[in-house]
């Protein structure tokens, strides 16, 4: 039976997902591609046996573990996840967050209190910036490498630098994380493989999804090879810890368990 594999869409994932596709694979598997909420429910409710989704689910999920050795990271600016603002983000008053995300959303309330001292309204929104600055004081995209060009006097903060300056450590906002009882070394091995395979080969991978998304190669080329991280080591479970901490003293999440890591 084939292993179904859930994964974002977005150019960050692609190479840890594209040996898939290619001819070298030797595997039996059906991807998936959803934004990470909907990867979220799809793995809760047994749609996926394995899904590269939103880190904030395992802060949730007790019964999900860690694939060893991969995550979807960043040390510092990550370009892709990004707050607008029409005015000075210590004066806002309301926030559309991007209903496809639950990572960058419950980061984004953290380092609004932490940072810039206020608890704004929020709602889910679609992600439409235009339409959320018409709604509210601010928005958050994720996923978007596109939104470069902005109207005059829009306020722009990246959620990664702003995570780095607060805790001097790198962001994990998602990973390869597994249903209980699905784990095996075959599984790591295979996913292991796949995120070789694609570091192999970020500038080609860079150039291929440049075309196909109608963005810049040399914008592509510089987020796969000098902002995105694939690793899972002791920064990022740090960073990751200090996150899940931080979403407990918020009320983000209900309780505080243990993450559970893969044996290599």
């Amino acid at each position: 039976m084939a292993v179904r594999i859930g994964s974002v869409p977005y150019l960050n994932a692609k190479p840890l997902v594209d040996w898939f596709h290619s001819d070298e694979c030797d595997v039996d598997v059906d991807i998936i591609y959803a934004v990470p909420s909907e990867l979220a429910r799809m793995l809760r409710e047994g749609d996926l046996d394995v899904a590269n989704c939103s880190i904030f689910e395992s802060l949730q999920n007790p019964n999900l573990s860690l694939i060893p050795g991969i995550s979807i990271s960043a040390y510092g600016a990550v370009k892709s996840v990004r707050l607008f603002s029409k005015i000075p983000l210590s004066k806002i008053e309301s926030v559309a967050l991007d209903t496809s995300s639950l990572t960058s959303a419950a980061l984004t309330q953290i380092l609004l209190i932490e940072v810039f001292k206020v608890e704004p309204l929020y709602e889910h929104h679609a992600p439409n910036l235009q339409k959320m600055l018409e709604r509210c004081d601010a928005g958050l995209i994720i996923g978007d490498l596109k939104l470069f060009d902005l109207h005059d006097g829009t306020f722009e903060y990246d959620l990664g630098q702003g995570w780095l300056e607060l805790t001097g450590l790198p962001f994990v906002y998602a990973a390869w994380q597994v249903r209980e009882g699905l784990s095996s070394p075959n599984l790591t091995e295979m996913l292991t493989k796949a995120k070789k395979w694609g570091l192999q080969r970020l500038p080609p991978l860079a150039q291929k999804w440049a075309s196909s998304m109608n963005l810049p190669p040399s914008r592509c080329e510089d987020y796969l090879l000098n902002v995105m991280n694939y690793d899972l080591v002791p920064d990022q479970m740090s960073g990751l810890r200090l996150f899940q901490q931080k979403c407990l003293e918020h009320g983000l999440i209900a309780e505080l368990h243990p993450l559970k890591v893969l044996p290599s």
